[in-house]
């Protein structure tokens, strides 16, 4: 069976695409994403998508960068895609965030593709994760004591990113090109074993394979997809649980204590991860939920955790912000388009993207907008809210208070100085973030150019 129809049968089986389904296909240049392009495009001359550009970003990482981009777009254009590219300095990102290379790029990388998917009006971006990765990640996420959600490692399909050839081995992949004559970059800093994955990837999957298991790639991600179809029916049964256990108001997160331990342990720990997360704890880990539960069970009186306060309260287990009632300080920066701006006080990353043509209209959202480019007068700037702060809020019909605005749409009074306002060179306000755009800047269909505004927690 040739790689080509495999690919058809493995995105079939997991609902990938129909023929009129907009797909972008990440390319880096390197072997897999350069085979998974190439076997898009043949998809994509059958009818079975519509292949709807090529991205690349270009991460300044390596001298090779520029060659990597040139190349992709050389590549491109043979094919006859559209092709779009980004350049931005990660390693000066890293510092800054002080993150690793592969954490800053990963961001990165989502970031650019997300924001080129609404600009472009796609349905779904295509990502070249191999079977090789799946046991890369695998091992990875075992060593870091992962539970069932981290052992299902890498999925076919998560919201719009779709990986057609997760199926597929790096060999494999390579062997194809080889065939068909088609070149591709090679990365020499996946020779880099200061970097786990690629210590995973050249000394312990070798290791595994030449000692223990010849097929180690694959029986690690059958063991991915095994935990996968797991995690799903109990996210689903925790789903449920934490609708009569878990009750959340401006107050803080409350858990019934009896019903939370009278639940199988396997549930009450995802019931858990799910009101730590309700209640402002990012990525809530093992030790955490494990100081939940014994709080619950009356082991532990009470606990403070990275972002929570977690205490007995009568028949409850309550969860409160531990920052939620310290207003931030009066902040106001510049924001270039594209860039953003990190509001550590207030808890909030406003990035700004753009601007791009020939925009399609689409419909808002409470974290990401987009806005007419040329309503926007001069640079944007974002500040906390001011004394008598007025706009028109899009489609109202007429101006009002920022401060009316937010007490309508629930915000607590202790959240309210958090909330980023958006305005342009004149003072005009475009965006209160996560909340309303303003009349003057919503795209219409005479609009020009566009600028994607997105709104993220830190």
């Amino acid at each position: 069976m040739t790689l080509l129809t495999r690919t058809r049968r493995f995105a079939a089986l997991h609902g990938m695409w129909r023929p009129d389904t907009r797909v972008i296909c990440a390319v880096s240049g390197g072997s897999d994403s350069v085979a998974m392009l190439r076997l898009l495009h043949d998809l994509h001359g059958q009818g079975e998508l519509q292949l709807d550009a090529v991205a690349h970003l270009n991460h300044q990482i390596r001298p090779e960068s520029d060659a990597d981009e040139a190349f992709c777009a050389s590549l491109a254009g043979d094919l006859g895609v559209p092709f779009v590219s980004s350049r931005l300095d990660v390693p000066a990102r890293a510092r800054e965030t002080k993150q690793s290379l592969e954490v800053a790029g990963r961001a990165a990388r989502r970031a650019f593709l997300d924001d080129l998917k609404t600009a472009r009006g796609a349905d779904r971006i295509a990502t070249a994760h191999t079977e090789d990765d799946q046991a890369e990640t695998l091992l990875l996420r075992m060593l870091r004591g992962a539970g069932q959600r981290g052992l299902s490692a890498i999925a076919p399909c998560r919201g719009s990113r779709v990986r057609p050839v997760l199926w597929a081995t790096r060999a494999e992949l390579r062997h194809e090109l080889e065939h068909r004559g088609q070149p591709w970059r090679e990365d020499v800093t996946n020779a880099d074993l200061t970097n786990p994955r690629n210590r995973v990837r050249h000394e312990l999957l070798p290791f595994l394979e030449r000692h223990f298991n010849p097929s180690a790639r694959r029986a690690l991600a059958r063991l991915a997809d095994a935990a996968r179809a797991d995690d799903s029916l109990l996210a689903r049964d925790a789903a449920m649980a934490a609708s009569a256990v878990v009750r959340a108001d401006a107050h803080g997160v409350r858990l019934d204590a009896a019903a939370l331990i009278a639940l199988p342990e396997a549930i009450s720990r995802r019931v858990v991860q799910h009101a730590l997360t309700a209640a402002g704890q990012s990525a809530p880990g093992f030790d955490d939920v494990v100081i939940v539960l014994d709080i619950a069970r009356g082991n532990r009186v009470s606990a403070d955790l990275r972002r929570v306060r977690v205490e007995p309260f009568g028949e409850f287990v309550v969860l409160v912000s531990r920052g939620a009632s310290r207003a931030p300080e009066p902040f106001r920066f510049e924001l270039t388009v594209p860039g953003e701006v990190q509001l550590h006080d207030a808890g909030w990353i406003l990035e700004a993207a753009g601007p791009f043509g020939q925009p399609q209209p689409q419909p808002l959202t409470t974290a990401v907008v987009h806005i007419d480019a040329t309503a926007a007068s001069g640079e944007l700037v974002v500040r906390s809210r001011q004394q008598g702060d007025r706009m028109r809020p899009a489609g109202l019909g007429g101006s009002k208070k920022v401060q009316d605005i937010l007490v309508d749409r629930k915000v607590r009074r202790q959240d309210r100085d958090a909330v980023p306002i958006v305005t342009d060179s004149r003072g005009r306000i475009v965006w209160v973030a996560g909340h309303v755009v303003g009349e003057e800047f919503r795209v219409t269909e005479g609009t020009k150019a566009v600028i994607i505004l997105k709104l993220r927690r830190i």
